[in-house]
């Protein structure tokens, strides 16, 4: 081999090589750059989803009434604290508070850290676009005397007024951490290219496969009830709107239960029982429970069961077509009604189930309104001795809507 030719290998190795490096170092610094923006936007998003269940925790009535340290005692202020400092830990937020207007001044009327409550706050710009309707979140790296983080924010309304907001911090040295951890890759990577590219690759596949489960866990903490882990009516309306948003609707029945004689559970076994029999209920309602006497969801049937507040159940059926067979589908769920649990309260306090029945589209095709029927049958239901279903017909409802 001649010198010339050696050096003619050599020359080429090193374009070849330098070629190489070039693409491989920009497809990292890109990959580095897109899984910078995605990281970015999924704390975003992940901040305002914190945001939005602890907003869920928060009774807003009793939110307004809060003016002053002495709040601190109350039970009730104390109870959501406890909440609030659940969430924090389940989801890791460094802190999660609530703010509203007092005099002109934003204040801490919940904040997971125990010095905070009630302290003036002045508004970073994520609080201020929440104080005026939006959800809000930001990398901004918010920097005051509790340290510098990351935050996300949404606005509390109460009679589609904002009464307040409910905030999320996360420390930014995730971001920065990150970004750093990024830069250090790239260099490793331009000069061990293949082990390093493969290794980065998996740790990049890591850190979002860990986002993707933070996410998910969120997604489900804003659609879920967190007592039964029945659908919420967040997830009902959207499921809704998907059913009468198609082209080709589906039919189906909406079966709207309400709890007969819970109050007396309450205020006689305490609301610890009156929480286990919620639990009860949703697995009867649903189908998971294993020893209910009668009631099953017919296999293939689609059955949603969301619980929509208080002792108060949505079923959604796309099976059930015809008043006739929504009726007997409401009479199946009346007699099958009970189990081991539930029998107790059944024979001690006469719990039941008063149902109202309305169908898309025998009676609207507008899912609102087909709630508000089955509502309104319901309530009929009740009215008319308890524990019996009701569907839903023009006599039924109010004159000035007949």
């Amino acid at each position: 081999m001649t010198v010339k030719y050696r050096r003619t290998v050599m020359a080429v190795f090193c374009g070849l090589f330098s070629v190489v490096f070039a693409v491989v170092l920009g497809v990292s610094i890109r990959t580095h750059n897109e899984a910078q923006a995605l990281l970015e936007d999924s704390v975003c998003k992940q901040l305002i989803s914190i945001s939005a269940a602890a907003r869920e925790i928060i009774n807003v009535e009793e939110f307004i009434t809060y003016s002053d340290e002495s709040t601190a005692e109350i039970p009730a202020h104390q109870q959501t604290l406890k909440l609030l400092r659940d969430l924090q830990a389940q989801v890791g937020a460094k802190y999660i508070y609530a703010l509203r207007m007092i005099g002109g001044e934003a204040h801490f009327i919940f904040d997971t850290d125990p010095e905070g409550t009630f302290d003036a706050y002045e508004l970073s710009p994520v609080h201020e676009e929440a104080f005026l309707g939006k959800e809000s979140a930001s990398i901004m790296n918010v920097q005051d005397k509790w340290g510098s983080f990351n935050t996300g924010a949404v606005p509390i309304f109460k009679d589609d007024a904002i009464v307040g907001i409910v905030s999320a911090d996360i420390e930014d040295s995730f971001i920065s951490k990150s970004q750093a951890d990024g830069t250090r890759n790239t260099i490793i990577l331009s000069t061990v290219l293949g082990i390093m590219l493969v290794a980065i690759l998996i740790a990049m596949n890591t850190m979002l496969g860990k986002l993707k489960r933070v996410q998910d866990e969120l997604h489900r903490m804003a659609h879920f009830d967190k007592l039964t882990n029945l659908p919420n009516r967040q997830y009902l309306f959207q499921q809704l709107d998907s059913l009468t948003g198609k082209k080709q609707r589906v039919p189906f029945a909406v079966f709207f239960i309400d709890l007969d004689n819970f109050k007396k559970v309450n205020d006689n076994a305490g609301h610890d029982a009156g929480d286990e029999l919620l639990q009860h209920i949703s697995r009867y309602l649903s189908g998971a429970s294993q020893d209910a006497q009668v009631f099953r969801p017919t296999a293939g049937r689609l059955n949603v069961t969301a619980r929509i507040g208080g002792d108060e159940f949505i079923i959604v059926d796309t099976k059930v077509a015809t008043v006739e067979d929504a009726a007997a589908y409401a009479k199946e769920l009346l007699d099958g009604f009970g189990s081991k649990d539930i029998d107790r309260f059944i024979d001690e306090y006469n719990v039941g189930l008063s149902i109202g029945v309305a169908l898309v589209p025998y009676h609207t095709e507008d899912f609102n309104v087909v709630l508000k029927y089955a509502d309104i049958a319901m309530y009929h239901a009740k009215r008319s001795g308890k524990n019996q279903y009701m569907v839903y017909n023009e006599n039924l409802a109010p004159k000035a809507e007949k």
